[in-house]
């Protein structure tokens, strides 16, 4: 009996040797918790290296730097969400190692949000994990490096181009009804012309009972990869799609040809800004477009294409700008694709 006591005090003392070694064994920390808050922010500034850049906000838009361009307001939105959810959800060193995570000063994206003179977020981001789920950051002046969910990279590197507004031509549906003409302009091989449409009034409409909603606008008379323009395929004036705009002499235009136009129009984003351009260059567009309603007037002027894309401005903003090749190919087309084949007026 005796034995058997001490052989089982012999387990519970092991047992417990056991579990005391384990425990000491383990790091034990508590993670900070990022209090939320409810203030508006109205100022976030983003440096990596010797690039920053600051954005604030002015009735309820935000705007970059001095020259205040507009910012992307989804794209700034994003990075207002992610600041106001950040949490730890892992330390992962205590003992620096910055450059291990890219958290140094040569790579590190700092952030540091700001409502008036108030702080509300400040940290420090390094790479993502290999999954790109995580990503490693310090907090404020914690000199230690934590894990937070999602791979805040991607969100919070960028450049001023990148976060910009790309809008550069946008025309709510309301402004779409009221247009009342549309002037297209080119010049070419020493030539002007010119294409003028104007809508009827709406009690002057004919009907279209001929097209079905299952039907699909041709994209015929895009302009070619050589630079031309196509009139293949050209839909003829007096088909069922006509209706609404018209020349001034009478004769029909397309009105899938228009829609498409006002389709391609209404939200346009270039690709690019152009800031070393002059707006002066574009005294003498190759193709320019004209929309004028009741109140509005709505202006685009493109250059010929050059590396990979067409310069060009817009009367929504002050910057030249390039458009994408096949956004610029698709808004300029041959003038018989409205109005079937027809002489143009020339001269100017």
């Amino acid at each position: 009996m005796k034995k058997e006591f001490l052989l089982l005090l012999a387990v519970i003392v092991g047992l417990g040797a056991l579990l005391f070694y384990q425990k000491k064994g383990k790091t034990n920390y508590q993670l900070p918790q990022l209090s939320a808050f409810s203030e508006v922010a109205d100022r976030l500034l983003l440096e990596k290296g010797k690039e920053r850049i600051e954005l604030r906000r002015e009735d309820e838009i935000w705007l970059i730097g001095a020259e205040k361009y507009r910012a992307d307001g989804t794209r700034v939105a994003s990075m207002l969400d992610k600041l106001k959810e950040l949490q730890p959800v892992a330390l992962i060193s205590e003992k620096g190692n910055y450059q291990l995570y890219e958290l140094d000063p040569e790579k590190r994206i700092s952030v540091a949000l700001y409502a008036g003179d108030k702080l509300l977020r400040r940290l420090e981001i390094g790479k993502s994990s290999a999954s790109l789920r995580q990503s490693y950051i310090r907090l404020g002046e914690d000199p230690r490096v934590y894990q937070v969910l999602g791979n805040l990279q991607s969100n919070f590197f960028t450049t001023l181009d990148d976060l910009r507004d790309k809008q550069v031509l946008s025309i709510t549906p309301e402004q779409r009804e009221s247009l009342n003409e549309i002037v297209l302009e080119r010049f070419a091989d020493g030539k002007f012309e010119s294409l003028k449409m104007i809508r009827l009034p709406l009690e002057n409409q004919p009907v279209d009972e001929g097209r079905t909603e299952s039907e699909t606008p041709a994209e015929t008379g895009a302009a070619d990869p050589a630079g031309g323009l196509s009139t293949a395929s050209a839909p003829v004036p007096g088909s069922p799609e006509l209706s609404g705009w018209q020349l001034p002499d009478g004769s029909p235009v397309t009105a899938s040809a228009v829609a498409e136009l006002l389709d391609g129009l209404a939200g346009l984003k270039c690709e690019s800004f152009l800031a070393e351009r002059s707006g002066a260059e574009f005294s003498r567009p190759c193709y320019e477009f004209i929309l004028r309603g009741a109140q509005d007037e709505f202006r685009l002027a493109l250059l010929a294409s050059e590396d990979g894309g067409y310069p060009a401005v817009s009367s929504a903003v002050a910057e030249p700008f390039r458009l994408s090749s096949w956004k610029g190919e698709r808004l300029i087309r041959d003038f018989a694709v409205y109005t079937g084949p027809r002489p143009q007026s020339s001269g100017r």
